[in-house]
């Protein structure tokens, strides 16, 4: 698909999930003020269906990891990453929405967004809802890293991983856990209720 239609069919995505500055109702009001503008910044970007400014926010070497226990997850990287991760998960729905349930800072670089997402797939008339948690990394006002976990506690870890390694972002091995919980709980943020 040419990259004009693939980036109309990103806007169409990014209207459709209802992203916006209204999820900021759900941020932790403790969120250090560096990210907090962040955050508000990308949520405009994303009410305004502001693509352009969506990519420019990602750093060239983004990466981006989808739940590694849901079957052919994907991983996507570089340039086109955030554009590639919109026309996959959320096009594989019907009626696909993203809920946020809360926004928190695990440290100074990353954001833990809680959300519950929900759609019925094509081929069966069924509701399905889940809980994920979206691990958000930034370096200065870019986007680095977006990893997808099926709880906090996981995206904690990964977080507490990625302090204890530096500037290492490898994903853990397996199943995505394993190196995330050597990091344990104890060094990740213990107020994510």
């Amino acid at each position: 698909m040419p990259t004009e239609n693939r980036h109309e069919a990103a806007r169409d995505v990014i209207r459709q999930l209802g992203i916006g500055e209204h999820w900021l109702a759900v941020a932790d009001p403790d969120i250090p003020p560096d990210l907090l503008e962040i955050l508000t910044d990308s949520l405009r970007a994303w009410g305004r269906t502001d693509l352009d400014w969506l990519i420019d926010w990602c750093d060239p070497e983004i990466v981006i990891r989808q739940v590694p226990e849901i079957p052919d997850s994907s991983t996507y990287t570089g340039p086109e990453a955030f554009v590639d991760a919109l026309l996959d998960w959320p096009r594989q729905w019907d009626d696909f929405h993203i809920d946020p349930r809360r926004i928190f800072a695990a440290d100074d670089e990353h954001l833990v967004v809680v959300a519950l997402h929900r759609g019925r797939p094509p081929s069966m008339d069924i509701h399905v809802e889940a809980e994920i948690v979206f691990l958000v990394r930034y370096r200065g006002p870019r986007l680095l890293a977006w990893d997808m976990f099926l709880t906090p506690e996981e995206a904690l870890r990964r977080a507490a991983e990625r302090r204890g390694d530096g500037d290492d972002d490898r994903p853990a091995e397996g199943d995505g856990g394993e190196r995330a919980q050597e990091a344990g709980p104890e060094e990740a943020r213990a107020d994510h209720r």
